[in-house]
């Protein structure tokens, strides 16, 4: 059963089962609260409350009047700890996130503005770098697609016309393989990202979101048609609103940015293309925490709670 709990202009949608120590689910892009089924079933069985969000701007808790700004961090931040409150998850509350989830959950325990047990973040990480940097990547003339994500009409009308080709693209299997490309000065650039058919990944738009090159996904063809139903009656654009205030993110998280004490565990996919644990990010998320774990999965790409379910509950009973 679907619940609605009234904010101050929507209705987030959530629901909440079991009985136990609270463990809180939180989707990211472009996803929905429908991706956690199995692992909520797993919990529920394990003995947890399990409570599930479809969060702000997606389809179930979608805001009436459109305005960008309406999703930058502080907003996104605010609808979870209300919820908290409301619901009274306190009980040993574990936050999961993955991908834009674990932004939004990390926010949550740096504001501290409730008690969290503990953080499972999953393909994600603690802040989005500032759109300058974004503004330097190309890839064969192309930008990188949170920099397209900057324009949220055009993108979401793009999206919105070829929404199949859309969530096959951003499901599909990804893996990893060498390879030697030569460059101008006469050296060979190694690693770079395939999808199974051996076709070369880049991160502009076009390519990860329109450009389904293999029949392969880390999904089956039922949850894939539901997916496009989902988002079928409803505009793609506030989910990508959320990127476009990433600059605005900065500067807000910035009064409550701090080394946080609630335990985190960071998970990823060693094949992972859109977020990629390098050391210099390793060293940042160490330093984020005095109480920080990172573990690297390696064949693994985006979709850890799908393809990787396991990994992630032995996290959160961990």
């Amino acid at each position: 059963m679907i619940n609605k709990l009234q904010l101050d202009d929507f209705e987030l949608s959530y629901t909440i089962e079991g009985e136990g120590s609270d463990v809180l689910l939180l989707h990211g892009f472009p996803s929905n609260m429908y991706m956690w089924n199995d692992i909520k079933k797993d919990l529920i069985e394990s003995g947890y409350r399990v409570t599930i969000v479809e969060q702000r701007g997606y389809p179930l808790s979608r805001l009436k009047i459109f305005d960008a700004k309406s999703f930058n961090i502080e907003e996104l931040s605010k609808d979870i700890e209300v919820l908290i409150k409301r619901l009274k998850l306190d009980n040993k509350l574990t936050i999961v996130g993955h991908d834009w989830g674990s932004i939004v959950a990390w926010a949550v325990i740096s504001r501290e503005k409730i008690n969290i047990n503990k953080l499972v973040s999953i393909c994600g990480g603690t802040e989005f770098p500032t759109s300058k940097i974004y503004n330097n990547l190309n890839y064969h003339g192309k930008p990188h697609y949170i920099t397209s994500f900057q324009n949220v009409e055009t993108s979401a009308n793009l999206i919105n016309k070829n929404l199949e080709t859309f969530f096959r693209s951003a499901y599909r299997e990804i893996s990893e393989v060498n390879v030697f490309a030569p460059q101008k000065d006469g050296t060979l650039m190694q690693k770079a990202y395939l999808s199974n058919d051996g076709e070369s990944i880049n991160l502009s738009l076009e390519n990860v979101f329109m450009n389904f090159l293999t029949r392969k996904s880390v999904i089956n063809e039922s949850k894939i048609t539901d997916l496009i139903k989902h988002f079928y009656d409803s505009s793609i654009d506030q989910p990508i609103a959320w990127y476009a205030n990433i600059d605005l993110n900065a500067e807000l998280s910035s009064t409550w940015r701090k080394v946080v004490t609630t335990p985190v565990h960071f998970i990823f996919g060693g094949v992972d293309a859109a977020v990629k644990l390098n050391d210099n990010m390793r060293k940042r998320l160490i330093s984020s925490g005095t109480n920080v774990k990172i573990t690297e999965i390696p064949e693994a790409g985006h979709w850890l709670p799908l393809t990787h379910k396991e990994s992630v509950l032995r996290e959160i009973y961990d």
